[in-house]
């Protein structure tokens, strides 16, 4: 038993004296424990330093924890300054959505919803608030708590290479330690202490075969169609005659040639990746970009309420029907007439809150179900789930014999730091793309 010369804070310093593995001070028995004592690998040769060094921390650490215990010596006060504003300090301006307050015309047509009559408004918000833009500092008092601390902190750092064989010597040390004792005894020193502070190995869960069950990630999408027409039939039973393509029967899209009645769906990026959600998955097959396929009109699918997430809401399907997409002219605006059930299961209408649309809006963007075309872009995909992430697509009439494709423009507006990042490149509107790897 001895004084043990370090700061403790005036009259406890003293006080201070260890006994074995104890520190006895305040009144008070704390594990003190020493260095010598974690020694996990050879004191000598290539190996030692960082043997030495994760003795110090596993020291230093330890130490730090038991005075923290002792409570703290004082507190400090310390001041905090930002700057900040009220008024319409900041705008954003963007298109209309399901939560926005239509200002337009409206009309109610056979199936009883309202319908916003003429292309999407815009819409400004202003932060933080209305009215005059102010600004100015505030500042914020905070506290700072002091605790006792052992000496300096160790100068050394530790690798995970290095750090390898020392968790293998203390896992063998553990497990010899505790089936030689029924019950552990506080300062025992051959009871060994985690090396805390030595990095381990980022734990890898390799996958046989990412694409045993996979699912499609694609980008942003876009339907290229051959426009319809009805004949007479009441829009909400939609019991009309469907017409036959008037227009051209080959379009040229950005230099490629689309023949009717082939309908072509076209992906900014599309890649596939494994199912397997408890630990990270791999990748099937490689990343594609601007990739066109070609598929019948009568085999797609799209799919209603659908979600796409890591747990995926899978939507309901139904036959795609072009018809839905054609223009009418209702008083002074010509627009398509989508029928309630097939705007409220789009993209554009939050699940599974039926409060969230409560009109039909020009912004309609359905859900169409990965085509098994699809599946000839890469030969890994041939079992990947077809609906689990889908892509909600912008639809585009092949209404001429030739067709000019640019990424649709954004509403002019100054970006708040809370808005949302810049779309992706590709021919298509903007949607969001998939956290890679869901």
């Amino acid at each position: 038993m001895f004084f043990l010369p370090f700061l403790l804070g005036s009259a406890a310093a003293q006080d201070a004296i260890t006994s074995d593995q104890w520190l006895i001070t305040l009144n008070t028995s704390i594990f003190w424990p020493t260095s010598t004592d974690y020694f996990y690998g050879p004191t000598t040769g290539p190996d030692a330093s960082a043997v030495s060094c994760n003795a110090a921390w596993i020291e230093y650490a330890r130490r730090s924890t038991e005075l923290h215990s002792l409570g703290p010596t004082t507190t400090s006060p310390y001041y905090g300054s930002y700057t900040t504003s009220e008024g319409a300090c900041r705008t954003s301006v963007t298109a209309e959505d399901w939560s926005d307050t239509h200002t337009g015309p409206l009309t109610t047509l056979c199936d009883g919803a309202p319908r916003a009559l003429g292309p999407r408004e815009t819409v400004t918000a202003y932060y933080p608030g209305t009215g005059p833009c102010s600004t100015w500092v505030k500042t914020n008092t905070y506290t700072s708590t002091l605790y006792r601390d052992p000496g300096a902190t160790p100068d050394c750092t530790l690798e995970v290479s290095e750090c390898i064989p020392i968790w293998s010597t203390y896992s063998e040390l553990s497990s010899s330690y505790q089936d030689s004792i029924i019950t552990s005894v506080p300062g025992d020193t051959n009871s060994p202490i985690r090396p805390w502070d030595c990095p381990t190995p980022t734990r890898s869960y390799p996958e046989e075969n990412p694409c045993s069950a996979c699912h499609f990630l694609p980008g942003t999408a876009t339907l290229f169609y051959w426009p319809v027409t009805t004949d007479a039939g009441d829009l909400c039973l939609q019991n009309g005659t469907t017409l036959s393509p008037s227009g051209p029967s080959t379009a040229i899209v950005n230099g490629e040639t689309f023949v009717s009645p082939t309908v072509y769906l076209s992906f900014t990026t599309i890649y596939a990746w494994s199912n397997r959600r408890a630990h990270p998955g791999s990748q099937c097959g490689e990343d594609h970009y601007n990739t066109v396929v070609a598929v019948n009109p009568e085999t797609l699918t799209s799919m209603r309420h659908h979600r796409n997430a890591k747990y995926p809401y899978i939507g309901t399907a139904y036959p795609f029907n072009f018809a839905e997409f054609q223009p009418h002219e209702i008083g002074n605006y010509t627009q398509s007439l989508v029928p309630w059930p097939q705007y409220r299961g789009g993209q554009q209408c939050p699940i599974p809150d039926d409060s969230t649309c409560t009109m039909i809006r020009d912004d309609y963007v359905p859900w169409v179900k990965i085509p098994e075309e699809v599946r000839s872009i890469d030969p890994g995909w041939s079992v990947c789930d077809d609906d689990w992430y889908i892509p909600p697509v912008t639809m585009v009439a092949l209404d001429r014999e030739e067709i000019t494709i640019t990424p649709t423009p954004e509403v002019a507006e100054q970006r708040l730091a809370w808005d949302a990042a810049a779309p992706g490149e590709g021919l298509a509107a903007t949607t969001p793309e998939p956290t890679r790897g869901w």
